[in-house]
């Protein structure tokens, strides 16, 4: 088909259904494969490795990387039509038919999920994860965790290990059924956001087909919160809940107290829904925002932001102390940096730590050097990006949350949705969402590449 027609190129829902759904049912196929479990016997359900060992080396690493293929072309040839735009519940019974498929399949293209269980049996067992580290607790799915993180703590807040420590509680500890029912919590945030995105978008004067498009039924979502049970997931509908929340009216107690508290919740799951705190405070006097100049509008900005920020952080920790978990998970943030990811300084890490191994010197310096150089480029940037666009918070959240993920020492997928559907609800250039689409196809595509491909030389 020539590339022109692959662009240009639009299909009903039925037709999508059927393609994307294909496709999802390849990756979940290709993901049962034992080479893609980390437990001494493949995965923890010989059905399942049945079912991936019908599907040989290395067509189960095709059948993923075709599959996650497809999805995206799926997904790209669905684009609302301006004429026709597909109607809510059309698009939600697409996005249904997609994910049915790797409902019940083994964690896909991560195993991140594997961790989740465990944490949530340490957690169950009395034991502080941040103390004993993950596998520290033995049980039944220490020995499917990945052997990289075996022994470390995690960088995720208390309420996220409560959250999987109900799950596998309420999977009664079985050892697949706890790890596959780590999806619950991302399925309930995706009917959240599915729920939240229309009403941001008809508050905000955006299209409301467009932003569920591109904001929820994109393949990111699918193969990663859906596939993947990414926490991520719940962080997403918290978050965007907190912003709509501040949008309920002018008075202060929106935008600066409900909202804010949410959004401090949403940061006990994940800290990087901070961000979102200049989005509560901004939003109910953008108005006052765009009529000011720049030299009285960020001091505006500024001083509500830091009213909204310290009001997260009291939410935040009203949420944590109950647990007695502590704050632990600052030890690790370090952590974040050990996989190896497309992020730009996390491959100038990889890259300069391998030319000094081959030299015999030592790495630790350099490695401690780039992550300074991160650090400083992700602050300058978002600083950049914050005042450029302190008359547009929302954006401002959007493209910051971005700059945070792309110029980080690790760029996970699953990351890149919260932009995105923060994204979907501004006014976009034709050259920014044509470029934020290609970045979106590409990097779903690329990472499943790279996945395979680290699997078949591990």
């Amino acid at each position: 088909m020539p590339a022109v027609s692959l662009l240009t190129r639009r299909i009903g829902p039925v037709a999508a259904a059927t393609l994307g759904a294909t496709g999802t049912l390849l990756i979940g196929w290709g993901s049962c494969h034992p080479e893609f479990a980390f437990g001494p016997d493949g995965w923890p359900s010989a059905t399942v490795n049945a079912i991936g060992l019908a599907l040989p080396l290395p067509w189960n690493r095709v059948a993923i990387v075709a599959g996650v293929t497809l999805l995206a072309l799926a997904w790209w040839w669905l684009r609302p039509d301006a004429d026709r735009p597909t109607p809510h519940r059309r698009l939600f019974a697409v996005l249904a038919v997609w994910s049915l498929p790797m409902l019940l399949v083994p964690p896909v293209l991560s195993a991140d999920a594997v961790l989740y269980a465990d944490l949530g049996w340490i957690v169950n067992q009395g034991q502080n994860p941040y103390l004993i580290g993950l596998t520290g607790a033995g049980g039944p799915y220490a020995p499917h965790v990945d052997p990289l993180w075996a022994g470390s703590g995690v960088a995720y807040p208390p309420l996220a290990l409560l959250q999987d420590a109900a799950v596998v509680r309420l999977a009664g500890f079985a050892t697949y059924g706890g790890i596959v029912a780590m999806r619950l919590p991302a399925l309930a945030a995706i009917a959240a956001i599915a729920w939240t995105l229309p009403r941001l978008a008809r508050r905000l004067g955006s299209d409301p087909a467009r932003a569920l498009w591109w904001g929820l039924a994109n393949p990111l979502v699918v193969v990663h919160f859906v596939g993947g049970a990414h926490n991520d997931a719940v962080m997403v509908a918290l978050a965007l809940a907190g912003v709509l929340l501040a949008l309920r009216g002018p008075h202060w107690a929106w935008g600066l107290l409900a909202g804010p508290a949410v959004i401090g919740v949403a940061m006990a799951i994940k800290p990087q829904a901070g961000l979102a705190v200049l989005a509560c405070a901004g939003l109910p006097v953008a108005a006052e925002l765009a009529r000011r100049p720049f030299g009285a509008r960020v001091p505006l900005l500024a001083r509500r932001s830091a009213i909204a920020a310290v009001v997260a952080v009291g939410a935040f920790v009203v949420v944590t102390l109950p647990t007695g978990l502590g704050f632990g998970w600052t030890r690790w943030l370090s952590l974040m940096g050990r996989a190896g990811t497309a992020a730009p300084f996390s491959v100038l890490a990889q890259a300069g730590e391998l030319v000094i191994q081959q030299l015999g010197g030592e790495t630790s310096s350099w490695l401690a050097g780039v992550g300074a150089v991160s650090t400083l480029a992700m602050v300058a940037a978002l600083a950049w990006i914050v005042l450029h666009l302190a008359d547009r918070p929302l954006a401002a959240v959007g493209w910051g949350s971005l700059a945070v993920s792309v110029l980080g020492q690790s760029m996970h997928p699953w990351y890149i949705p919260w932009s995105l559907a923060l994204l979907a609800l501004v006014p976009l250039t034709r050259r920014q969402f044509g470029w934020l689409t290609c970045f979106g196809i590409g990097f779903v595509v690329w990472n499943a590449i790279q996945t395979v491909v680290w699997h078949s030389v591990r």
